[in-house]
């Protein structure tokens, strides 16, 4: 997920979190709506002066660099929680009034969890957006 998603999801206290140290290693993250308002290069090209900031920082203290990393660069989490957690988090993340970057998230877990349980996912109502779709409505892609 990225950062900015990852502000959202670090506010569910019923789980237990491991997030990875903050890097523009793992790519980022292109809202369509930057691309098609005509500022795609500009934004690649602010998000490429970051990582380059970021590695001349990493060198010399790891802590220190993370706070050069904007909000539309991808972290690894690692996260456990129950089955209330679970659907408390999908049902309220994947709502169309949630942000379009943790309505990927919570999309994502829910298709995970249909596939290695689908009884426990046979309850969870969520809009009748997919996940495809919010991937190609508000994303320009990935680096």
């Amino acid at each position: 997920m990225d950062q900015g998603a990852y502000a959202e999801f670090k506010r569910h206290r019923m789980m237990t979190q491991t997030p990875q140290r903050l890097t523009t290693r793992l790519g980022y993250a292109v809202p369509r709506l930057i691309t098609e308002a005509g500022f795609g290069s500009a934004y690649e090209a602010a998000m490429d002066r970051a990582a380059e900031t970021f590695e001349k920082l990493v060198g010399i203290n790891p802590d220190v660099a993370q706070y050069i990393v904007p909000n539309g660069y991808n972290r690894r989490v690692l996260a456990r929680f129950n089955l209330r957690e679970a659907y408390h988090f999908c049902q309220l993340r994947a709502a169309r009034n949630a942000h379009f970057s943790i309505r990927r998230v919570a999309r994502r877990m829910h298709a995970e969890m249909a596939r290695v349980h689908p009884l426990l996912t046979r309850y969870m109502h969520l809009p009748e957006e997919t996940l495809q779709a919010v991937e190609e409505g508000y994303f320009s892609g990935l680096w």
